[in-house]
């Protein structure tokens, strides 16, 4: 009888299972998505974007930070995520403990940053598929990283039977894309500096194809005449050569370039910048991969900063309720960015 039982179990797992291709092109046969776990930077992210956070059966450590540079670690808040197992550390390419995942019995692993021979080894490990999400090629962005993480919200609602709610978020990015593209901005020579890149960074660390700049028809000065892409660490001699009319401080680098600003003073009041008190704040980008309703206000932001007619706290509002829903507005209002 016991056989006859194991063997329906079996032949029900093959029938009710369902292949989906994912981000790194891996055939996953996926039978429930009820519990899940999400590894890697940005992964969980996706998750609250489409509101899985009650699916969650284990969270890595790394997310226990609740920082406010990180709005979808605040929406979940600390009392949700103290309750949730510790399932890895966490980080680029970091892998999971085998053994809690196997004691927590997730249904599907939803993972980013982790290449093909490390999502296999997971499943060979625990039994478990492995999903795998992209939010592009590198930490810096184009509109196609743009399109891999709206791919990534598209596949993961498809998967976990949330695809409405990730067509209805997808298409409002599309949207806030072309509005952005629209805006009249005048184009000045800009800079960019203390993006985060795997951990905290200074003035020196920027991307040639920021995302905020691209969205709004700018590009970063240092890289104008230049095919370059992605994230890079400048020498500040190469700042003062193209001495940007504005340079904007990424929310994540703040404390460090105050410090760098502090030992160095009269160098960095030797830029345009400086002397013209255009050196303005933005939200933070980075922080355990890309906040994509961040990306969107920081261009409202930079808008603004350049003269452009935009209500940045209307606009913020619209943004985080298109994000988290009707506590949009509360959880802005909580991470105290004081946009005003």
């Amino acid at each position: 009888m016991k056989k006859i039982l194991l063997g329906l179990i079996v032949v029900c797992s093959v029938v009710f299972s369902q292949p989906y291709t994912d981000m790194l092109g891996r055939l996953v046969d996926v039978t429930s998505v009820q519990k899940l776990v999400f590894l890697g930077p940005g992964a969980l992210r996706m998750g609250v974007y489409l509101g899985l956070e009650e699916r969650l059966v284990g969270i890595e450590k790394t997310e226990n930070d609740a920082s406010l540079l990180s709005p979808y670690r605040t929406f979940l808040g600390k009392e949700r995520i103290a309750k949730l197992p510790i399932i890895g550390i966490g980080g680029p390419g970091k892998m999971p403990d085998f053994e809690a995942l196997v004691v927590h019995k997730p249904d599907l692993i939803i993972a980013s940053f982790l290449d093909k021979n490390q999502l296999d080894l997971i499943t060979q490990k625990t039994g478990i598929p492995v999903l795998a999400l992209s939010y592009g090629a590198s930490y810096g962005g184009t509109a196609k990283q743009l399109l891999s993480m709206k791919n990534s919200l598209l596949l993961l609602g498809k998967i976990t039977q949330t695809l409405g709610r990730a067509e209805t978020l997808t298409s409002f990015i599309t949207q806030y894309e072309e509005k952005l593209s629209k805006l009249n901005v005048p184009h000045k020579r800009v800079y960019v500096g203390g993006l985060g890149y795997k951990g905290v960074q200074g003035m020196n660390s920027t991307e040639a194809n920021y995302p905020p700049f691209e969205m709004l028809g700018l590009k970063n000065t240092l890289f104008e005449d230049k095919e370059t892409m992605g994230h890079h660490f400048v020498d500040f001699e190469a700042l003062l050569r193209v001495n940007p009319e504005m340079i904007f401080i990424d929310m994540f680098g703040k404390a460090k370039i105050a410090q760098e600003y502090a030992a160095q003073k009269p160098l960095f009041d030797t830029l345009n910048a400086y002397k013209t008190g255009n050196v303005k704040e933005v939200l933070g980008y980075n922080f355990y991969s890309t906040n994509i309703e961040n990306l969107l206000v920081i261009s409202y932001q930079i808008a603004f900063y350049m003269g452009a007619s935009v209500d940045v706290n209307r606009e913020a509002k619209t943004i985080y309720e298109a994000f988290y829903g009707k506590n949009g507005a509360t959880l802005l209002e909580q991470l105290s960015y004081g946009l005003k």
